[in-house]
């Protein structure tokens, strides 16, 4: 059992639950700073470094702090889920945690505020709208709360969804209204379109670099991940953006063969068939991925490449595509 810091047992004596709870530290923080002229950062912060910050607020009589205890203990009950509410998050699973943060961070809203009980918003997950109000000041939850938007690894993405959920200044119905709809988007597309990954090597930076460039210059780019560097850091941003893209798509994928070729219809319909050349799943778009690569180190294995081939093929890891939104 580890023994209690000073500032632990001095919080405890002035009231203030669950002290040596790094969650219930870092709500502590966060009323502070938005109750006091003092801004606290929380983030990255060891249990001792937050509860000493705290006991130092409360011992400074010019905020006050020391006579809202009681209701700083009223607001983190009220306000922090129950850590069973995290729980299908496994944390050991990157793929799983990138996505929870890519959706937290890319999902924008249809209304400017909650409704009158601070319950709900109207949640809008279309990759063209969520785009337009990535750092909308008004429009996006994550963009608002002022958190990191560049975890560097998953151990501090998943970090930021607690914070998200803590920090935010809404009824905990609300928080698990949009928890369970992070938890239904992730069951759609690791159960339901399930795409296939498998022959993604997590390893192979040459490759990673490549699917990187790919999705950038032939499917849809998607700013808010960090630039990649290391070869594992390529292949997390790959699938984070490959899984939000397919699900914010509800599976229904403009062909990258017709990409720089669209045409206007003078038609306000079109029949089905145009309708599954147009659009293709996140199964086909693998596939065809699949296959460029493939024939790529085909190419490289019998000397032979072809001119139209050499721009993404020959692309160096210090100088990737340009940003190609087309949406």
């Amino acid at each position: 059992m580890s023994k209690k810091s000073i500032y632990e047992e001095k919080l405890a004596e002035r009231g203030l639950f669950r002290v040596n709870n790094v969650r219930y530290l870092k709500y502590y923080l966060f009323f502070i700073s938005q109750n006091t002229d003092i801004s606290y950062s929380v983030e990255s912060e060891d249990k001792e470094e937050l509860q000493r910050k705290i006991n130092m607020a409360i011992n400074n009589v010019h905020t006050g702090i020391d006579s809202q205890i009681e209701e700083m203990n009223e607001q983190a009950i009220k306000h922090l889920l129950p850590n069973r509410s995290f729980r299908w998050i496994e944390k050991n699973e990157d793929r799983m945690v990138y996505f929870v943060w890519s959706m937290l961070r890319f999902v924008s809203t249809r209304t400017y505020e909650l409704d009158d009980q601070k319950r709900a918003f109207s949640y809008e997950f279309s990759v063209r709208y969520c785009l337009r109000h990535l750092d909308d000041e008004e429009r996006n939850p994550y963009h608002i709360s002022g958190l990191n938007k560049l975890p560097l690894n998953s151990a501090e993405a998943l970090e930021l969804v607690y914070d998200f959920f803590d920090q935010w200044d809404a009824k905990a119905s609300a928080k698990e209204k949009l928890m369970g709809i992070l938890k239904e988007k992730w069951r759609y597309i690791s159960h339901h379109l399930n795409p296939n990954y498998s022959w993604i090597e997590p390893k192979n930076k040459a490759q990673n670099i490549w699917i990187y460039n790919y999705i950038k210059s032939k499917l849809e780019f998607l700013p808010h991940l960090i630039q990649p560097v290391s070869a594992a850091q390529y292949y997390n941003s790959n699938i984070a953006i490959l899984d939000t893209l397919f699900t914010c798509h509800q599976d229904e994928i403009l062909n990258p063969n017709r990409r720089r070729n669209k045409r206007k219809s003078s038609s306000n319909t079109e029949d089905s068939s145009r309708h599954e050349e147009r659009y293709i799943t996140s199964n086909d778009v693998m596939y065809k991925m699949m296959k460029a690569w493939k024939q790529k180190r085909f190419r490289e294995k019998t000397g032979r490449t072809s001119a139209k081939s050499k721009p993404s093929d020959t692309q160096s890891e210090q100088t990737p595509l340009h940003d190609e939104r087309l949406i």
